[in-house]
């Protein structure tokens, strides 16, 4: 039967709704609604606060210092499970979610700080959120082999499949995208000076250097 840490379920849920803008009592509530193993109502909600964990100012429940100290590292291993998933093992969003869910309360934290290592130190998961920074990302440890790295890291005749694109603009983006560019799609690196240049199927893409920095694959 799975054990469930409710405590670290609702401050994770906090978390979430708060990155969106705001939290209410009612969000949390609803969330978790049919979860089995547990029923959240106002006592239990109002027990994070008494743990110090959130604070509730009427209908609005926000996470305190130490709330987010301990959701930090819980929402930290959800993310990048989520990331090892789809990147490593190819799985959908659907099958991904409930899988990420377990992993995020039983992935130790040296083991954690190995897959980010994997995976590149990714920023963002699958859906776009913040993954949040650890020790390994700013100490760039290279101690676990790399398995998704960026285009200009990549060799002339590689074909690498796209595992994410760490670029914040948003237009260009969308323009990679219009071109087919995307996680999950296969390219293969035609040439890497003067530009960048890279096939996907019977179509070749010229890009600039900075961008071809910004997209992450596994080669294949």
């Amino acid at each position: 039967m799975k054990i469930v840490d409710v405590t670290a379920e609702l401050i994770e849920t906090i978390w979430t709704f708060q990155e969106k803008g705001r939290c209410t009592v009612d969000n949390v509530k609803n969330e978790h609604e049919g979860d089995p193993g547990y029923i959240v109502d106002d006592e239990i909600i109002a027990e994070l606060e008494r743990k110090g964990l959130a604070k509730i100012d009427g209908v609005e429940i926000t996470l305190t210092d130490e709330g987010r100290a301990q959701a930090r590292p819980i929402i930290r291993r959800h993310r990048l499970a989520e990331r090892l998933l789809t990147d490593v093992l190819g799985l959908s969003f659907e099958e991904m979610e409930e899988s990420a869910c377990e992993y995020e309360h039983t992935l130790a934290p040296g083991l954690t700080e190995a897959i980010c290592t994997l995976l590149g130190h990714p920023r963002e998961c699958p859906h776009g959120s913040p993954i949040p920074e650890g020790d390994c990302c700013k100490r760039t440890e290279d101690s676990v082999k790399t398995f998704v790295k960026a285009l200009d890291a990549c060799d002339v005749g590689d074909e690498i499949r796209i595992s994410f694109i760490r670029k914040a603009d948003p237009i260009l983006i969308s323009k990679l995208v219009s071109f087919g560019v995307s996680p999950g799609k296969t390219i293969k690196i035609r040439q890497k000076f003067p530009a960048y240049v890279i096939q996907m199927e019977h179509t070749q893409i010229a890009l600039e250097e900075d961008i071809a920095a910004g997209i992450y694959g596994m080669k294949i």
